[in-house]
């Protein structure tokens, strides 16, 4: 199981709480949980129970921590890119992580899925534990949503 699931799991955690090492550290809380609780494990529906824990893990992080640190992630500016455009892209990835905020987890988690790490509606909708027509209609509203605030 872990060997089929980790990596999906790690990069889950990865993109929503930007820290590689919490990253590692709650994806092994997810499978210590997943294997704590295998007795209520159904193999056909091993990727939507492990997203759930995963999710749940990170809430319960947060929950602890009752304070949500953002990281700004420093990055080598290239010899090619001035100042300037370092600074444009910077300030377009905090408008979009900020507009990002304003959607519903449910409306979060399909954006994520479908748009930072590339899967498909059916792999998003196997994830989230649902039909592959409610992620288009979510990731519809979800850019209907983005697409107000970032206007």
């Amino acid at each position: 199981m872990y060997n089929s699931y980790a990596d999906d799991i790690f990069r889950y955690l990865l993109v929503r709480v930007r820290d590689q090492a919490l990253a590692e550290d709650l994806t092994a809380d997810t499978f210590t949980k997943a294997w704590l609780h295998l007795e209520s494990f159904d193999f056909e529906q091993a990727r939507p129970w492990l997203y759930k824990i995963a999710k749940n893990t990170m809430t319960d992080h947060w929950r602890k921590k009752r304070a949500v640190v953002t990281e700004v992630e420093v990055e080598v500016v290239s010899d090619a890119e001035s100042i300037e455009e370092q600074l444009d892209k910077q300030a377009s990835a905090e408008t979009i992580k900020t507009a990002l905020a304003t959607l519903p987890e449910e409306m979060r988690s399909v954006v994520t899925m479908r748009f930072m790490l590339g899967y498909s509606a059916k792999k998003t909708g196997e994830s989230l534990g649902m039909a592959e027509g409610n992620v288009r209609v979510i990731q519809y509203r979800a850019l209907k949503k983005l697409k107000e605030v970032l206007s």
